[in-house]
């Protein structure tokens, strides 16, 4: 189940961060960091629609929940028609389709927040990440950084073609 999160899943995401590998880690941050601090995981759950959203896969197993997949996006401004997103999927749980549906979800609840455009730094050894991009419905551009990708994605009816 992926659905809109919540401050109080901010453990969940915490404890989700840490079972990741170091790999995923670097893929996903660019770099490793062997601990996620439980203040930055409340501020990846807050929601203010107008700039931020989290959404999350949850996994029940037995009377448990987990979080096996976070996206989200963040803007500068209510009014900013650009936003940042990111996506990362726990490592048992890769290669099963998740990170695309939870792509797609988030393109659509940024597309109903107004926002034109969507980017996301992708590590050049992200093959996966950025497959996911090139199969969204979307415009795309790429851009490459010193071993990174600047992918952006044109949410705007008023882009037809694929850079």
């Amino acid at each position: 189940m992926v659905r809109l999160a919540h401050i109080q899943d901010a453990p969940l995401v915490k404890e989700m961060y840490d079972l990741l590998s170091p790999r995923t880690r670097r893929l996903r941050y660019h770099a490793y960091t062997a601990e996620l601090p439980l203040e930055t995981a409340l501020t990846m759950c807050e929601f203010d629609p107008a700039r931020h959203a989290c959404l999350i896969a949850v996994h029940h197993s037995g009377d448990r929940e987990y979080v096996i997949g976070h996206a989200q996006y963040a803007r500068a401004s209510s009014q900013s028609v650009e936003a940042e997103t990111a996506i990362v999927v726990r490592d048992d749980f890769q290669g099963l389709g998740l990170g695309g549906r939870m792509l797609s979800m988030l393109l659509e609840l940024c597309h109903s927040q107004n926002i034109k455009r969507v980017f996301g730094w992708v590590d050049s050894q992200n093959r996966h990440m950025l497959h996911l991009y090139r199969k969204t419905e979307w415009p795309l551009q790429i851009q490459h950084h010193a071993g990174e990708m600047l992918v952006t994605l044109f949410l705007a009816p008023t882009h037809s073609h694929r850079v």
